[in-house]
C-alpha cells in the first residue's frame, strides 16, 4: 500500500507571541496572505485528491496554516498531534504504518524537525523555508504491524517547492 506523505512547514509567523510563548505565536497577514494565495495549487500536484487529511502539530501558527490549507485542498480532516509539534519521529512512523488505505497525508509541522524526518525517511537533506512543501511516496509493507523492525517498504522522494515556487509551477502550467 503507498500512501502520499507531503510535509509543509507553517507559513510566516510573528517572532513572539503576546503571552510570550513560542505555543502561541500566530501566523501575520503576509504569512496568511502567501498561504492563501500559493497554497490551492498544491491541489493540483496531489496523488490521492479524494483522500486527503492534514495532520497538524497543534502550535497556533501550524494550526492556522493547516486551516488554510484544508480550504485550499477541500477537506474537513484536520488532526493535532503533540508528536509533530515535538518532532517525535517514532510516533510519526507508528501513525504512518497505522494508515489502512491509500491517501495522501499533508504533515504540518516545524524546523528542523520537518528536515529530519525527510532524512530519516530517505537520507536526503532538505531544510523546509516557510510555506515550503516535500513531497514523499511512502510504501508500505502489507504485513506491516508496528511492533516490526522494518515498517515501511520504500520511501521516496517525488518534489519540494518552496511557497513562492507554488506560484510559479502554476503559472506555468497556465500558460500551457
Amino acid at each position: 500500500m503507498n500512501l502520499e506523505i507531503i510535509l509543509l512547514r507553517h507559513g510566516i509567523a510573528e517572532n513572539r507571541a503576546k503571552d510570550g510563548t513560542d505555543y502561541n505565536r500566530k501566523l501575520t497577514r503576509e504569512g496568511k496572505d502567501k498561504l492563501k494565495k500559493r497554497l490551492p495549487h498544491l491541489k493540483n500536484l496531489i496523488t490521492y485528491k479524494d483522500q486527503v487529511e492534514i495532520w497538524s502539530s497543534p502550535l497556533l501558527r501550524a494550526k492556522e496554516t493547516a486551516e488554510i490549507l484544508a480550504e485550499s485542498v477541500h477537506t474537513d480532516k484536520i488532526f493535532y498531534y503533540d508528536f509533530i509539534g515535538e518532532g517525535d519521529f517514532d510516533n510519526f512512523l507508528m501513525s504512518v504504518v497505522r494508515e489502512k488505505e491509500e491517501k495522501t497525508i499533508f504533515v504540518v509541522g516545524h524546523e528542523p524537525y520537518l528536515g529530519e524526518w525527510v532524512y530519516e525517511l530517505t537520507d536526503q537533506s532538505i531544510g523546509f523555508k516557510k510555506g515550503a512543501a516535500a513531497a514523499f511516496t511512502v510504501k508500505l509493507y502489507d504485513n506491516r504491524t508496528p511492533e516490526t523492525e522494518d515498517m515501511i517498504e520504500e520511501a521516496s522522494y517525488s518534489w519540494y517547492l518552496t511557497s513562492k515556487e507554488m506560484e510559479k509551477t502554476v503559472k506555468k502550467k497556465d500558460k500551457e
